[in-house]
C-alpha cells in the first residue's frame, strides 16, 4: 500500500546536475554510542531497483541489526471482520460502480472487494495496480533486505509488527472509507504517481517525492493514523528502546516516512542525534501532475487535503 508512505511535509535538499551519480537517499543518525543508517523502502518493486546504494550496504558488515516496520515471517491470523463494516454497506452507489469497473479491468472479484472492509479493499486495488505495472512484493526493498538478514543471521527488529499494522488499519476513521474513496476517485493519478514514484526514489529526488505527496487527497484523521503518529512512535523507539542503545543499525521503512519535518531523520535530530544525508539525488525525468483545484480548498478534518 504505497499511499501509506506519503508525507505532506516539505524538505530542502541540494541536488547535483544530471551528470552526477544518483541513488536512493540514505541518512546517518549518530550519537556518542550508536548509529542508525536509514533508507526508505518501496514495498513493491522489480529488478530495476537494485543493486541498493553502496552508502547503505557498506554498513552491513558492522551492523548489529536490521530494523523494519514488521517481521514479515511472523505468523499472524487475521480475526474475522464485522459484516457491518463491509465495503458494500459503506461505499456510496457511484463509487461502487467505479469499484466494479476496476474489478473487471483487473480481473478481481467485485464480490470479495465489496465484502471486505474499505481499508482492505483499497489495499487490494492498489496491489493489483502495482502488479499490473510489473511490480511485486517479493522485490520490495524491505523484503529483499529481510531475506539477506535471514541468510546472514543478522538480527531483525520490528518497530510495530504485522498485527499492530492490521490494528492500525482497522482503527482508521470509517474503517478506511476515505482511503478507499481516494483510491477510486484518483485512480489515474495513482497510476501516474506510481511511475514517477519509482523513478524519483531511484534518483534520490526528494523534491519530486514531496511533490508527489501533494497529489492524492486524504483526510486529516487518515493522515495522522497512517503516518504522523507512526513516525513519532518510531523515533521514540529508536532513541529510547534498550535494544538500540549501542551499535550500528540499518533502518528500512517506507520511503515517505523519511521525508520532511515529520520524517524520521528530522525527528531523530529533535531527539538529539546528529543527522546527515550520505548521498545526493538528481532530477527525475517525470513530473508530478498538477494539483487539482479541489486540493486547494481550505482543509478541515472533514474535507480532503494533500496526502501525507
Amino acid at each position: 500500500m504505497f499511499k501509506s508512505l506519503l508525507t505532506k511535509a516539505s524538505i530542502v535538499l541540494t541536488f547535483f546536475s544530471t551528470s552526477a551519480s544518483a541513488e536512493p537517499q540514505v541518512w546517518l543518525a549518530k550519537d556518542h554510542q550508536r548509529q542508525f543508517v536509514l533508507m526508505g523502502s518501496i514495498h513493491v518493486g522489480n529488478d530495476a531497483l537494485y543493486p541498493l546504494p553502496d552508502v547503505f550496504t557498506r554498513y552491513w558488515p558492522e551492523a548489529n541489526g536490521l530494523i523494519l516496520e514488521a517481521d514479515i515471517q511472523k505468523k499472524f491470523e487475521m480475526p474475522p471482520f464485522d459484516a457491518s463494516t463491509a465495503t458494500r454497506h459503506l461505499l456510496p452507489p457511484k463509487d461502487i460502480r467505479t469499484l466494479k469497473a476496476l474489478a473487471d479491468q483487473y480481473r478481481l472479484s467485485s464480490y470479495s472487494l465489496l465484502e471486505n472492509p474499505p481499508w482492505m479493499t483499497a489495499m487490494q486495488l492498489q496491489l493489483a495496480q502495482s502488479l499490473a505495472y510489473g511490480l511485486s512484493p517479493e522485490k520490495g526493498i524491505d523484503q529483499v533486505v529481510f531475506a539477506r538478514a535471514q541468510k546472514e543471521h543478522l538480527p531483525v527488529y520490528e518497530l510495530e509488527g504485522i498485527e499492530a499494522q492490521f490494528r492500525l488499519l482497522r482503527s482508521l476513521p470509517d474503517h478506511g472509507l476515505n482511503l478507499l474513496q481516494t483510491t477510486l476517485n484518483e485512480w489515474l493519478l495513482l497510476e501516474d504517481e506510481l511511475r514517477c514514484l519509482l523513478e524519483a526514489w531511484q534518483q534520490g529526488n526528494g523534491t519530486v517525492l514531496t511533490e508527489l505527496s501533494a497529489q492524492i487527497a486524504l483526510s486529516d484523521d487518515t493522515e495522522q493514523h497512517l503516518l504522523t503518529r507512526r513516525n513519532q512512535d518510531w523515533a521514540r523507539q529508536l532513541a529510547h528502546a534498550p535494544q538500540y542503545q549501542k551499535g550500528t543499525f540499518l533502518v528500512v521503512v517506507g520511503a515517505y516516512h523519511m521525508m520532511g519535518n515529520d520524517g524520521l531523520p528530522a525527528l531523530l535530530m529533535q531527539q538529539g542525534f546528529t543527522v546527515r544525508q550520505l548521498n545526493h539525488g538528481r532530477p527525475a525525468q517525470c513530473e508530478p501532475a498538477p494539483l487539482r483545484q479541489a486540493n486547494n480548498q481550505p482543509k478541515t478534518s472533514e474535507t480532503k487535503k494533500p496526502a501525507q
